[in-house]
């Protein structure tokens, strides 16, 4: 790979740097999990048989459903600048976001 690689010697392997979509795909895993698991742990958090404020589950339907679509703008950007674990990564967040959406909807439609 040359000189835009990181040795690892003791397994002998050499790996793509990270260039600076990996970096932002990295982001927007970190943001759809993190956002999916406040989501969760907001439902969670709530008396059995309780209401979940139907504003805050809109609110996570949507900046879930924006985040996907970001990941997914963010998979054709590290497509073409980025590597390939920046492709895995970002495909990563797609499926995070898609569970969140999901997960947003169901607690949504239970509200």
């Amino acid at each position: 790979m040359g000189e835009d690689a990181i040795k690892l010697p003791l397994l002998g392997w050499e790996l793509p740097r990270p260039r600076k979509w990996d970096i932002v795909a990295l982001i927007a895993l970190v943001a759809s999990v993190g956002l999916a698991g406040f989501n969760l742990q907001a439902a969670l958090g709530q008396p059995p048989g309780a209401s979940i404020a139907g504003g805050l589950t809109a609110t996570m339907v949507l900046a879930q459903l924006t985040l996907s679509s970001l990941s997914l703008l963010v998979l054709g950007k590290t497509a073409t600048e980025g590597t390939l674990w920046g492709n895995l990564i970002a495909v990563a967040a797609l499926l995070a976001g898609v569970s969140g959406v999901l997960l947003a909807t169901a607690l949504w439609a239970v509200a």
